[in-house]
């Protein structure tokens, strides 16, 4: 009986009896979180299956059917089909296909007839080999009109199945002249796309009365058992337990029910689960000797520091270093509880003094920023209607340095005694030196006027110590509660109000995200733009100019856009003043021209000769490097000057004149024409401009786009080009959006035009394309 009155013995045999039972619940959970984790996976397997083949199945109907739309608005396309030149339709139709690498383009007519059918097929050394249509100059085997809107989007041709979407050719008051369409091949590799998606066995299968036919199917081919097992499945609606299955129907394809299908064995499936679960059981039986040997130890070694902790409390308490240490039965227990009872007291009392030096100033005794949290957590959690003030008080270094720490002191104590006799609903804290935060409930933007008032009447109050007389002022900024906002963010967004209030010298400002100029995706934006640059991510738009005189496309302004990874188009006035302050402008500069020069030889190949120009910006010309790198650039890639032009805002000149024209005048000299851009709009005088080393004003848009509607801006157009002509420059009109205001210009002798009316910027493809059907090429 004494054997297990000892204290030793009792918590082992406790241990004993805990291990086994945790390892028993152990053991059972497990087992059934297994089964629960198969049954899951089974059904997690499905839905991904079913995802991604819709996923697949509509990512390439809806690029088909955009594709089909934007040919048949080509209005290229159009006029070939009009005319019945044969050969050139089907050489633009095989051109519109090979954009989207289609497998068949057709193209009906109105009256039901297949007048272009391509079929592209691969040869054994993968070259891509394109062949008219077995069904060329036939009667399109559907209907036209609303049913041909309804059409499968399958068409079957020579035993291949494409995946198919038609769009119809309009012309004049939008009656339909024909149909086309775009299909891609349903077969063996995009089954093998769907089982590299999920894992899963994948193909499609036609199926009639009689018989069944595999479209397309990944790996190897189908076996004896896996045809009967799909056939069963797909027919009969008959599972099998040995395998997971999922179909799809896709509707009738010249009278055969076409269906998607994916399969997997279930063992296969779940090997590796079940193979994880053996491996649980193993190690379950391991533990238990294991945690035998443990408790058995552990038990031994708990008595130990339980006697050490008696005779250490003893010490503590009484101060009696000589006392011996006795051993007992368990009753040492209970010895320990009494004598950590009195430490108990002194560690709460010290704890209490400790907390409140945590949680508090020492100088003003108001809570502190942990004090803040604590508080206010509570109202964020229950959605209450409060608000945070970050108050900063004006001028308490000057105070420091002059009237000494001591007097500083007392400021900070005097505006902490003020700030608590505001509001009984608004609680003081301190932050640091001088800020103070006042945390208000109840109280909106609207109610924050009184509270605001208040404030001031309180703390602007002259405060007199010893023989100094001080006006004490302050700056705040303040933000109010909104849902899921966290203490953090609510601090931060008053100390950017705060900010934004002492830069423009106000008293106050409440947050608001216009503000923010530190927002999260602007941060994100500054830190990538110089990986963008690195990595090539920007690409050129080209806005064409026309020559007014010869009625030619002679220039072309290049306009840099950033395509980004995630965000995809950036526009210029997003980045650009990022690239301004974080002193990037130099790098994208570069860039911009490197890529100018590569563009023009793309385009000399073409037999386009283009003049591209290029906008510079103030931070390139503070940089006196970067005019030597212009004549270096050009000469280096064998870039003639004259189809080179750099444009430059007003504003750039304004900020270091003196820099600015010894640049320019670097470049003119050097033969590169040099240009002023959005005249009118800056500041610059006629005396300035007199001096600037430029070749032409481009008229800002703004006096453009409504030239015809206003008088004044006539009067200031007309203007500007005697007084660019008196001069010796020429000018561009930028913002041109009709032929009205083309011809107006026209007649008073302006060079060049540029706006919507002749295109917006287009990158490198589009604008090739839109040049060639252009009647200013």
């Amino acid at each position: 009986m004494a054997f297990f009155n000892r204290l030793q013995t009792r918590i082992f045999a406790f241990f004993v009896l805990l291990i086994i039972a945790v390892l028993s619940l152990s053991f059972w959970l497990s087992y059934q979180a297994n089964q629960r984790l198969e049954q899951q996976y089974v059904a997690s397997q499905l839905d991904v299956a079913s995802l991604v083949f819709e996923s697949q199945y509509d990512n390439r109907s809806y690029y088909l059917a955009a594709f089909a739309a934007t040919a048949a608005k080509d209005f290229g396309l159009k006029d070939i089909f009009i005319d019945g030149d044969n050969r050139s339709f089907l050489v633009a139709l095989n051109n519109h296909r090979s954009r989207i690498n289609a497998s068949l383009a057709m193209a009906v007519s109105a009256e039901g007839k297949i007048i272009g059918q391509l079929v592209a097929s691969q040869t054994d050394k993968g070259r891509e080999v394109v062949a008219l249509g077995s069904e060329q100059n036939s009667t399109f085997r559907y209907l036209l009109g609303s049913e041909f809107e309804t059409l499968s989007p399958f068409y079957l041709l020579d035993n291949k199945l494409y995946q198919i979407k038609f769009s119809p050719l309009t012309s004049g008051g939008n009656s339909v002249i024909g149909w086309v369409g775009f299909g891609f091949l349903v077969d063996d590799a995009l089954a093998n796309s769907l089982y590299k998606l999920t894992g899963l066995n994948s193909g499609f299968i036609l199926t009639s009365a009689d018989k069944m036919t595999t479209i397309g199917h990944s790996g190897e081919s189908l076996s004896n058992d896996e045809s009967m097992l799909l056939s069963s499945y797909i027919t009969d609606q008959k599972s099998n337990l040995d395998y997971i299955l999922w179909k799809q129907s896709l509707g009738d394809v010249d009278g055969q029910a076409l269906h998607a299908y994916m399969y997997k064995s279930r063992s296969d499936l779940l090997a590796s689960i079940d193979s994880q679960w053996l491996q649980q059981v193993a190690v379950l039986v391991l533990m238990l000797p294991v945690s035998l040997l443990l408790a058995f130890l552990i038990s031994g070694s708990i008595t130990r520091p339980i006697k050490q902790l008696i005779a250490q409390a003893r010490f503590i308490a009484k101060g009696n270093y000589d006392s011996n240490v006795t051993v007992d039965s368990s009753v040492e227990l209970q010895q320990l509880a009494n004598e950590f009872t009195s430490m108990q007291q002194a560690i709460l009392a010290r704890e209490k003094a400790i907390e409140h030096q945590a949680f508090h100033d020492p100088l003003t005794n108001l809570g502190n920023r942990n004090e803040l949290q604590r508080n206010i957590e509570p109202w964020l959690v229950s959605g209450s209607k409060m608000g945070l003030c970050l108050i900063n008080i004006r001028r308490m270094t000057e105070i420091n340095v002059t009237l000494g720490h001591e007097v500083g002191d007392e400021v900070i104590k005097e505006v902490a005694k003020r700030l608590c006799e505001i509001n009984s609903d608004a609680f003081a804290y301190r932050l640091s030196g001088d800020e103070f935060v006042l945390a208000f409930k109840h109280c909106e933007h609207q109610s924050f006027d009184v509270l605001l008032s208040k404030l001031q009447q309180q703390i602007g109050q002259d405060y007199h110590y010893k023989d100094v007389m001080l006006h004490l002022q302050f700056t705040a900024g303040v933000s109010f509660y909104q849902p899921n906002i966290d203490i953090v963010t609510l601090l931060r967004q008053a100390d950017t109000a705060l900010q934004h209030a002492k830069v423009n010298k106000r008293d106050y400002q409440i947050y608001d995200a216009n503000i923010d100029k530190n927002s999260i995706e602007r941060f994100q934006l500054i830190n990538e733009l110089k990986v963008a640059i690195e990595q090539n991510q920007l690409v050129l738009y080209y806005q064409p100019k026309l020559n007014l005189a010869k009625q030619k496309i002679t220039h072309v302004e290049a306009l840099v856009r950033w395509d980004h990874p995630a965000r995809g188009i950036i526009p210029p006035d997003t980045f650009i003043p990022i690239a301004e302050k974080t002193m990037q402008m130099d790098a994208l500069t570069r860039w911009v021209i490197t890529e100018a020069m590569a563009q023009y030889h793309r385009w000399q190949l073409l037999g386009i000769d283009m003049c591209i120009a290029v906008n510079i910006s103030a931070e390139n010309l503070k940089d006196e490097q970067f005019c030597h790198w212009v004549i270096n650039a050009l000469a280096e890639h064998h870039v003639p000057v004259a189809a080179m032009t750099l444009e430059i805002t007003e504003d750039a000149v304004v900020s270091d004149p003196e820099l600015a024209i010894k640049q320019l005048t670097l470049l003119r000299n050097n033969g590169l024409t040099l240009s002023i851009d959005d005249y009118g709009t800056g500041y610059s005088s006629l005396a300035q401009l007199k001096q600037l080393p430029v070749d032409e004003l481009k008229i800002d848009k703004s006096f453009v786009q409504k030239l015809l509607e206003n008088q004044a801006d006539q009067i200031i157009v007309q203007s500007t080009l005697q007084l660019a002509h008196n001069l010796g420059l020429k000018v561009v009109a930028e913002g041109i959006e009709d032929k009205v205001t083309l011809e107006w210009l026209t007649d008073l002798n302006c060079e060049m035009g540029q706006g919507f009316y002749l295109s917006r910027p287009l990158p490198e493809r589009q604008f090739n394309d839109w040049l060639t059907q252009s009647d200013y090429q």
